[in-house]
């Protein structure tokens, strides 16, 4: 089958353009055994997402929120809201995702829709996602909507963009009743978002540098306390910890095409080194191994080595 991909920007907000002008909307069958590490990682953008699970479990990682979904279970994505999906237990996940603007259901330049509700839930830092768990009845009705929507999109018969709209309009009202909360404007708390984001896009710019958690601090103006403390409770890894697993990511394409064997060993290491071949069974793994890596403290330096190059993660 066709591999999948995802194209990120440096501030890890995804570059993919969802539908067109005329109709911000685009259905996706997600297969995560087709993406190259085996998984979706961190991104975000301004459209709206909805995803229903038909295959499989997966940890949906959403902003401080992590969700262990599976099969007829779905999920609501806020605007702007970094989120990742990984499978579980080195196993897969196939699922529906819809990626949709706000424009989508914008009738008109002052739409009553757009301004009372849209607009506020966008706005709302505080409210990033809503899971829809199978088990619960009204949950189940929405995720019978996802279902229902995907068949709708793919058939494309006549008048498949007013059914489109009309079963993204039926989960919003699903939402609004259950967290009517979530589309009252609420000022504070993105602040904190958008330091991390800049983080995010420095470590973009300058992840082949020895970067320590005092560098990244300073970098912001911010304590070393308040950098973990941003990174714990909207990715839920340490810095460094986030910093290693990019740098992992972004060694991937130097070895898809190689059976090289590989060494990964602290700078500072004398011991014999640990070796490991990265076949594209043992890609697969890396996500789900990354959530048991122990913690790196400040100021390591770890080494991938091969025959001919040398990458310093």
């Amino acid at each position: 089958m066709k591999q999948l991909t995802i194209e990120i920007g440096a501030d890890l907000q995804e570059l993919t353009k969802h539908g067109s002008k005329a109709f911000p909307f685009q259905d996706y069958l997600d297969d995560l055994s087709l993406y190259p590490a085996g998984y979706i990682p961190w991104h975000w953008h301004r459209e709206f997402e909805f995803t229903a699970v038909i295959a499989g479990r997966a940890s949906f990682q959403i902003a401080s929120d992590t969700y262990l979904l599976k099969e007829g279970d779905g999920l609501f994505i806020n605007s702007d809201v970094l989120h990742s999906i990984v499978p579980v237990d080195c196993g897969n996940c196939i699922m529906y995702n819809f990626v949709f603007a706000p424009e989508l259901l914008q009738s008109a330049p002052d739409s009553l829709v757009m301004e009372k509700y849209l607009l506020p839930l966008m706005r709302n830092k505080s409210f990033s996602s809503y899971a829809f768990h199978g088990e619960d009845s009204r949950d189940a009705a929405c995720v019978h909507i996802l279902e229902s929507l995907y068949e709708v999109s793919q058939e494309k018969g006549y008048g498949f963009e007013l059914m489109i709209q009309s079963h993204i309009l039926s989960l919003f009202h699903a939402l609004a009743a259950r967290r009517p909360a979530a589309f009252a404007p609420i000022q504070s708390g993105g602040r904190d978002v958008e330091i991390l984001k800049e983080m995010l896009h420095y470590m973009d710019l300058h992840y082949m540098d020895p970067i320590t958690l005092k560098d990244l601090a300073s970098s912001f103006h911010i304590s070393e306390s308040t950098c973990s403390r941003l990174f714990r409770k909207h990715l839920s890894v340490s810095p460094i910890t986030y910093l290693l697993t990019y740098r992992i990511e972004k060694s991937l394409p130097l070895l898809s095409h190689t059976k090289q064997t590989i060494t990964l060993m602290p700078a500072d290491f004398t011991a014999p080194a640990i070796t490991a071949s990265f076949s594209n069974r043992s890609r697969a793994y890396l996500p789900a191994a990354s959530a048991g890596w122990p913690e790196i403290g400040s100021g390591n330096s770890f080494f991938v080595s091969g025959r001919r190059k040398t990458l310093q993660i």
